[in-house]
């Protein structure tokens, strides 16, 4: 009876966590959308290629990490868990917030296999969305190398992948003020075949990659802002 108790416990006291992770999350997505939509006129085209069930990884090439996954959230009504890196989200005040949102920390090494393994309870278990989005300011070898790891995580999840492009388009703030707008595109859902998980599929993982990168850049419009 004690036994059971302490499960029962233990079992509310995590239903109450997740209730409150939930809360914080459509609090912070609630108030970060009624911002993009006053200051940056936030458009985005192709919603409907966000499932309304199932797992998924979207993708993105980041300019700012904490910025886009606040943006990226608005694309649907579905909680998005974003792989963050492990120095954001040790950092002290960022961190446990970051945590309570549903965020998930990046791996710090090869053998470090506990964030991957959370990745997997998200999607198969929870069958939630994952948002992993390699970094601009890296270099093209290294995006293609992170585009490449998701691709596998892809395969293994058996979860599609979805192009996001993120960019800049002069628009005049109600209909008034010149400025900087933001948009945003959602490419169609990519199935990856399975064979592409094997090393001798490698290079041809890699050129994958590269199109995936490349389909990112072709969803912007020619006159993005830098």
């Amino acid at each position: 009876m004690t036994e059971s108790s302490t499960v029962s416990k233990e079992d509310n006291k995590l239903d109450q966590k997740a209730l409150m992770g939930d809360v914080l999350y459509g609090a912070v997505k609630g108030i970060g959308g009624i911002a993009l939509k006053l200051f940056t006129n936030l458009e985005i085209e192709g919603k409907e290629n966000i499932p309304l069930m199932g797992k998924a990884f979207i993708t993105t090439i980041s300019k700012n990490v904490m910025r886009d996954m606040i943006i990226i959230s608005q694309v649907s009504g579905r909680k998005i868990h974003f792989m963050l890196s492990p120095k954001l989200m040790k950092h002290q005040i960022a961190g446990p917030v970051l945590k309570t949102l549903g965020m998930i920390r990046g791996t710090k090494s090869k053998e470090d296999t506990e964030p991957i393994d959370k990745i997997f309870e998200i999607l198969n278990e929870t069958g939630d969305l994952v948002g992993m989005t390699p970094e601009a300011k890296l270099d093209r070898e290294t995006q293609i190398k992170s585009m490449a790891a998701i691709i596998k995580f892809a395969v293994a999840a058996n979860a599609p992948i979805i192009p996001v492009a993120i960019f800049s388009e002069k628009i005049k703030l109600f209909n008034l003020i010149p400025t900087n707008g933001l948009k945003i595109k959602v490419g169609t859902p990519l199935r990856v075949e399975k064979r592409m998980n094997r090393d001798k599929y490698r290079s041809e993982r890699y050129e994958l990659a590269e199109d995936i990168i490349n389909i990112i850049d072709s969803l912007k419009v020619n006159t993005e802002i830098e």
